[in-house]
């Protein structure tokens, strides 16, 4: 078992790699949300912006206000994202990831998901995809995510289920993600 907690945490950590795997109270605050490890992108230089999401007094995932252009420009990209990772293909992967992420190094993410396709079929499953926050050359996306994970060429598996929030910003005009935080169900 402990394999699996460890293969599941580098899973969630790959791919703009912060990750928060204890779930907290949500206080309804842009501060939910937030990483608590070393690869938080707030501690990578971006100390003027947090991280996160609010909900409504329904519990619903509070939309920021898009130009509807860049809305589907962000939930494409958002959406390669997660097809190129779930097809295990590195480089389709790679060309979602930013040149000069945020909150991870992009060399050290690579060699990490390159070993990690080896030894796992891992599928990444999404709904409730909503941009919550919105600038010109920054965005994030909300998103509750499923994570199935399955040991190559065994029966054995896991998974996880939670929330996350995946930052991107504007390189050359196209959106790429520059960091990832996961907030894991308890």
């Amino acid at each position: 078992m402990k394999k699996w907690i460890m293969a599941t945490g580098l899973i969630l950590t790959l791919a703009g790699c912060s990750s928060e795997e204890d779930a907290t109270v949500n206080s309804n605050t842009a501060e939910d949300g937030n990483a608590a490890t070393e690869n938080n992108a707030i501690e990578h230089g971006i100390t003027d912006q947090e991280v996160g999401f609010t909900l409504d007094d329904e519990g619903d995932v509070v939309a920021a206000e898009v130009p509807e252009e860049d809305k589907q420009k962000l939930l494409d990209a958002y959406g390669e994202y997660i097809a190129a990772f779930n097809a295990e293909d590195m480089e389709r992967y790679m060309a979602t990831i930013a040149e000069n992420p945020d909150g991870f190094d992009r060399e050290e993410d690579q060699q990490a998901l390159a070993e990690a396709f080896d030894n796992y079929d891992t599928t990444y499953t999404t709904s409730d995809e909503t941009i919550v926050k919105y600038e010109e050359d920054r965005a994030e996306v909300f998103a509750t995510i499923n994570v199935e994970m399955n040991e190559s060429g065994t029966d054995q598996g896991m998974q996880q289920s939670g929330r996350q929030v995946v930052v991107f910003k504007k390189e050359q005009g196209d959106w790429k993600v520059t960091s990832l935080h996961f907030i894991g169900n308890q």
